[in-house]
């Protein structure tokens, strides 16, 4: 069995899972089309009768088939697309449908959709005159497998081959790197004297384009280049008639692509396909008329159409469809955003092509591992302090627009996230390159205490972000209200998703490492700078410990290598000094829960207005009461919810009361957790997931 894939990943897990009923017989070979999946090895080592090939780089479908091909000395080779699932009992029918000593040396699976799982998407290949191919009965139900005749031969999807009817006939073709290579080893094998036979119990799900994206830039060059060179190497216009019915269809399709799919990317692979140098054939003529009658063209052609309205919602292929995405990140920190936006992560990368765009410097964030990093010299804007530092701020935006339009023209995503409002340079880029955009918003720019200077400057870009993106994701109500002035952007609402991560903690190792020894710890989370509030705990705490007894105050965050924030640093240090306050800068950590597990109360001083309030969240759900200042949406995230008292920002006695107040409360930890479990209930990842998920077919549609 040879799977070749280009993405490793989850996809390829359940491929392999849904595989483990094979015979011991049935080994199975990956090729490692340039993954970059290092867990490939461990698959290689933790699944008996599997082995990776790793050519190095991405040879092409054709060519790591034949690679795979020639590497083993069996008598049959399946081939199976890692975006399928295959049912039980897969291998043992498609083998069975084999008999080369009767010249069946072709053998098709039956692949339904995915997403329509009672549709079949393939079930072999389907060639029509001028040599225009199709899908084997896509569209029909499966029931439809029941009476119909064999195909010319097998989808590269699912196929099984006689291995040495495949070598005689040369393998697949190299010189097509993707797409429509079954077409014409089929061609090729059937004018030798092989015949298909339809494996009507070889079944499974395909996730169709799962790879590329239907319509997307690169699919349409390599199916153009595929079909330009098909074309002469079949001698498909040497025919007058034929050539003008094949042309004028052509010339249909590439004003479809460019109309639907907005791009010349099939006029340019045609052309560049039918240029290669081929040894040509006679038209295939007897082949194509051999074939069950299937309905006219135009029949089959709305059957594709049809699936590509299905694929076209921008949903992963598991509802129907899958886009190649980038994703732009302003932070590489664990927390905020990134870590609100972890499932839907996942859930992109177990799609389809992922590329996420990091901040040069400083560690790759926790990503999924088919994700593939790309470093930029990214920084969020700042507000200037005079000319020369705004000089510096556009000349950075100007930089950046530079760096992101290059890397888009690179890698021709589908449809890139940028998520923060923050990085305008990124959201100029991807509207001058015409890839659709979806802003992830995720900061409070013109609330209470903003001064003139920074709602000036929040407005222009709240201004620009509705103008240039297609969709806006808010993390809250009170971002999104930001928005009602500008029009433009499609605006949905997705509270990020809270999950159980911060739960279980190990909270002795956490008090070893920092020398805690049993005095409670008063708990602070996040990035170490003026507008997080941590200066005003400090002079909290001694008030605090008048009410309560000895106390620590804990610090977890990052400090950015930023001049206001290295003051603000050097400041904390030197008041907690001077007040007697034990002050501890953990820095960032990783693993949260242990820092939740170690406190008695989680203080969250912050004085910037917070968008969403996720500390107080993640507290309530590892059982740890909460005080936090009353600013942004906090009041609306917490509302109604246990185990917080909200308080006003900038008021040290106000901390100081709540605190001592909530230490001295019996009912507090019981009071947190059931304050916690409101959180779950509230904030699933399955709502933030789904909303993530109509945003980017609402992009995709404008």
């Amino acid at each position: 069995m040879i799977v070749p894939t280009a993405r490793g990943g989850p996809r390829l897990e359940r491929l392999l899972d849904s595989l483990a009923d094979r015979p011991d017989w049935a080994e199975v070979v990956i090729v490692d089309n340039g993954s970059g999946d290092r867990s490939l090895s461990e698959a290689e080592r933790a699944r008996p009768g599997v082995r990776v090939l790793a050519p190095g780089v991405n040879l092409g479908f054709g060519r790591a088939i034949n690679l795979a091909a020639r590497s083993c000395a069996t008598n049959t080779i399946v081939l199976v697309n890692d975006d399928c699932v295959c049912d039980p009992g897969f291998v043992v029918e498609l083998v069975g449908a084999l008999d080369p000593p009767a010249g069946v040396t072709m053998a098709a699976g039956v692949m339904r959709e995915h997403g329509a799982a009672g549709v079949i998407d393939t079930a072999g290949v389907d060639v029509g005159e001028g040599l225009f191919a199709f899908d084997y009965l896509n569209g029909e139900p499966q029931a439809a497998v029941a009476t119909a005749p064999d195909p010319l031969g097998p989808s590269g999807a699912a196929a099984a081959f006689d291995r040495a009817a495949f070598l005689a006939a040369g393998g697949f073709d190299e010189r097509i790197f993707a797409y429509l290579e079954d077409v014409d080893l089929a061609l090729r094998m059937w004018l030798a004297g092989g015949r298909c036979r339809l494996a009507r119990g070889a079944a499974g799900l395909h996730e169709h384009s799962a790879t590329l994206g239907p319509g997307s830039e690169r699919k349409d060059y390599l199916m153009g280049f595929a079909r330009g060179y098909l074309l002469r190497k079949w001698s498909v216009l040497a025919s007058p008639g034929r050539a003008l019915r094949v042309l004028a269809a052509e010339a249909a399709i590439c004003s479809g692509q460019v109309a639907i799919d907005r791009t010349a990317a099939g006029i340019r692979g045609r052309r560049d396909g039918f240029r290669t140098p081929v040894s040509r054939l006679p038209y295939p003529a007897a082949a194509i008329a051999a074939q069950p009658a299937r309905g006219r063209g135009g029949a089959r052609l709305g059957r594709r159409l049809r699936r590509r309205r299905r694929l076209g919602s921008g949903m992963p292929a598991s509802d129907g469809g899958s886009q190649g995405v980038m994703v732009v990140l302003h932070a590489a920190e664990i927390g905020g955003p990134l870590r609100s936006l972890e499932r839907e992560l996942e859930w992109l990368a177990a799609s389809g092509p992922l590329t996420v765009v990091v901040p040069e410097g400083g560690p790759v964030p926790p990503l999924p591992s088919a994700a593939a990093v790309e470093r930029l010299a990214l920084a969020p804007l700042m507000l200037p302090a005079g000319p020369l530092a705004a000089g510096r701020e556009i000349a950075a935006i100007r930089r950046a627009a530079s760096d992101v339009g290059r890397l888009i023209a690179r890698e021709r995503p589908d449809v890139v996230v940028v998520v923060t409002t923050m990085l305008p340079g990124a959201v100029l880029a991807a509207r001058r390159s015409g890839v659709p955009l979806i802003v992830y918003a995720a900061e409070l720019h013109t609330g209470p205490g903003s001064g003139a200077r920074r709602r000036l400057g929040g407005r222009a870009l709240l201004r620009l972000t509705a103008a240039s993106a297609d969709a806006v994701i808010a993390c809250s109500d009170a971002v999104a209200r930001q928005f009602a002035r500008d029009r433009g952007a499609a605006l949905s609402v997705a509270t990020p998703a809270v999950g159980t991560a911060s739960r279980g903690g190990d909270g002795a190792s956490f008090r070893r490492e920092l020398d805690l020894g049993d005095m409670p710890v008063v708990l602070a989370v996040g990035n170490l700078t003026p507008g997080r509030g941590q200066d005003v705990l400090v002079r909290a705490m001694p008030a605090i410990v008048a009410a309560a007894g000895e106390l620590a105050m804990v610090v977890v965050g990052a400090r950015f290598d930023r001049p206001k924030d290295r003051a603000f640093e050097q400041e904390l240090r030197a008041t907690a000094s001077e007040l007697g306050v034990r002050l501890i800068l953990a820095g960032q950590r990783a693993n949260m829960a242990d820092a939740y597990a170690a406190a008695a109360v989680v203080v969250n001083p912050v004085l910037a207005a917070e968008s969403f309030g996720r500390v107080a969240c993640e507290a309530l759900v590892a059982g740890v009461p909460v005080v936090a200042t009353a600013v942004g949406a906090v009041p609306e995230t917490l509302r109604d919810i246990e185990g917080v008292q909200l308080v006003e920002p900038g008021s040290p006695g106000a901390i100081a009361a709540a605190v001592a107040a909530t230490l001295g409360d019996e009912t507090a930890a019981t009071r947190a957790e059931r304050g916690g479990e409101a959180v779950l209930a509230r904030y699933s990842a399955e709502e933030s997931l789904a909303v993530f998920r109509r945003a980017m077919g609402a992009a995709l549609r404008r």
